[in-house]
Order: structure tokens, then sequence, then C-alpha cells
């Protein structure tokens, strides 16, 4: 085991999920192989923390206008102001919207939990 951890100390090394899937590999194998005593530990990985990337006001209009379609504006729209993700917003129906409570209902989004979004101030302009 020093070695996976020399190979993940080295710089050269694959990605940090490309080496975490190595890891479940091996582990798979000795347990097929009736080696179960063989343990695979994973050495500890650190992410990096980054800040997300915020668009400024002039980019957002930017953006949202880009697209020829007012259903590509709307799926973009969507997106990024009401922080969806793509399948929970490919899931969407007409009654998640409620617009009398400017919210959105997200059904079994990540982790399969129904959550509750504010639909964003929209300023439709020509």
């Amino acid at each position: 085991m020093d070695y996976l951890h020399l190979l993940k100390s080295q710089h050269k090394t694959p990605s940090d999920s490309f080496f975490k899937h190595t890891i479940y590999g091996l582990r798979y194998a000795y347990r097929i192989s009736g080696m179960k005593a063989m343990r695979v530990m994973l050495p500890s990985i650190e992410r990096p923390h980054k800040l997300p990337v915020v668009l400024s006001r002039s980019e957002v209009k930017q953006l949202l206008k880009t697209p020829k379609l007012l259903k590509h504006r709307l799926v973009l729209a969507m997106l990024y102001g009401c922080g969806l993700r793509c399948f929970e917003l490919r899931s969407l129906q007409l009654k998640d919207l409620d617009f009398d409570r400017k919210m959105l209902h997200i059904r079994q989004g990540k982790g399969r939990k129904d959550r509750y979004v504010p639909l964003s101030q929209m300023q439709v302009r020509g």
C-alpha cells in the first residue's frame, strides 16, 4: 500500500477520481479472488476549495440574449437563475411552477429529495 501513497504523492499521477476508481477496482479484484484479508485503503484525497465563478449582470444579460429561440433562452434562465441541475430541468412540469408564490417545486432532485427554489425576477425587454 506504500506504493499507492507514493503513486498519489507524485505529480504526474492520473486525476483524483481516476485514482479513486483504481482503488475501488483493486478492492473488487481482491474480493472476487477470495483475498478478503487484503484491505486496500484509499489515501485521503483533498479537493481544492475553489469559489464558483459568478457572472456579472452584463454577462448574464449577454448569455440570455444569445439564443435565438425563446425556449432556449428559458432553459438557460432556469438553469442559471434557479440553480437547477439539467436532470431537474428536464423533469419539470407545468404544475411545478407556482407563480403566485414565485416558487418552483423540484421533485426528486439530487439525493431523491424534493425542494422548493425561488423563481428569479426576470425583466423581459425586447
